[in-house]
């Protein structure tokens, strides 16, 4: 999603990015990892170690390489205007990912812009251990203390008429409500909400007898039904008559948060009934190619900003007929290059796996 919407204006989108908030994709990606993170770490606190080096093996090294890309693809480091020690501080920033920490422009947009969405997730790590404990206890009480947070900040740009000219403004409610990682903790608190429904629903459908319940059909039905629903809240929260239902002071505040985040208990049921993997979409999902294509999509999501700024600086290129697919397919054999040969050895080094040891007798 997040590609099409950022490739539109060069390549189109077969009008998905005019009817449908693709923005959105980035909240389906903190509800994914936080159900993710509470299905793999639900006692987190006693593998805290390992669990924090596989953070640091999942994000850093392609984060770092599409940082060091920028200027050997595009030519640049997306700094234009920007004082040489502007510069050192915000690369420092960028490299610790805590860019989207500084609600300023400057901060979470420089160098590779789209990473502020993994320096927002790095917060999440940090609180995940946390969350998963009151989580045990309580789904309720860390859902409402991440919506109370989002809440006393949507407050904030009401009270303080914060600008809503995110193009332009250093300060606006991009950095308050869209990057800032504690506006948008209830997405990711809402992923392990679904994982907690998860657990306590799938022994209960397991357990149920019946054809229609047991069936593959049926369940394909579901799915297919939830992704109708996804994508009908992808079209429907940036039209809803928000004017007509909250204070004239909220209404831009409030749009702007549907926009970007409005479909996330949608995707929290969509995740929930796809884990269940009882349809012909879940299963479809396991299709080797498409695994791949999965595991290729941290790279393509941090490669995909620089690939389309080497596009936009050739007008020629991205003037002929089929510049958008030969754009697709560039990206893509990028992404997997960059998850074969820098992602996988990398983790793998991190996490002390040696992938590539030879046999002992092997022969020379």
């Amino acid at each position: 999603m997040i590609v099409l919407g950022h490739s539109h204006a060069a390549f189109g989108s077969f009008g998905l990015a005019l009817n449908l908030s693709l923005a959105q994709g980035v909240s389906f990606f903190f509800v994914l990892s936080g159900f993710i993170l509470a299905y793999n770490y639900p006692n987190v606190e006693e593998r805290l170690v390992s669990f924090y080096r596989a953070r640091v093996a999942r994000l850093w090294p392609t984060h770092i390489a599409a940082i060091l890309a920028l200027p050997l693809i595009a030519g640049t480091w997306n700094s234009a205007g920007m004082s040489a020690m502007d510069i050192v501080y915000v690369l420092l920033g960028n490299a610790l990912l805590v860019q989207a920490w500084v609600p300023f422009r400057e901060s979470f947009l420089t160098f590779n812009g789209v990473a502020w969405s993994i320096s927002t997730e790095a917060f999440f790590y940090l609180a995940f251990p946390f969350a998963m404990i009151s989580l045990r206890r309580s789904w309720i009480f860390p859902l409402v203390v991440a919506a109370g947070l989002t809440a006393f900040f949507m407050w904030l740009a009401v009270r303080y008429h914060i600008s809503s000219d995110v193009g332009r403004a250093s300060f606006s409610v991009m950095g308050v409500l869209y990057t800032n990682p504690l506006a948008r903790l209830t997405e990711f608190v809402l992923g392990m909400v679904a994982w907690r429904c998860f657990e306590a629903s799938r022994a209960r459908i397991d357990g149920i007898r019946g054809f229609l319940w047991r069936s593959p059909g049926f369940w394909t039905v579901v799915e297919v039904a939830t992704v109708a629903a996804c994508i009908y809240s992808l079209h429907k929260t940036p039209r809803l008559p928000v004017a007509s239902l909250v204070p004239p002071g909220w209404v831009e505040v409030v749009q702007y948060v549907l926009i970007n985040s409005g479909s996330a208990p949608i995707f929290a049921l969509a995740i929930v009934v796809f884990a269940y993997g009882k349809g012909a979409m879940s299963a479809a999902l396991r299709w080797s190619p498409i695994v791949f294509l999965g595991e290729s999509s941290f790279a393509l999501y941090l490669f995909h900003a620089t690939t389309l700024l080497w596009f936009e600086q050739r007008p020629a290129i991205v003037a002929l007929p089929y510049s958008g697919a030969l754009y697709w397919i560039s990206t893509l054999i990028l992404a997997g290059l960059v998850h074969v040969l820098i992602e996988k050895p990398c983790r793998d080094l991190i996490l002390g796996r040696r992938p590539w040891r030879l046999a002992r007798n092997a022969p020379a």
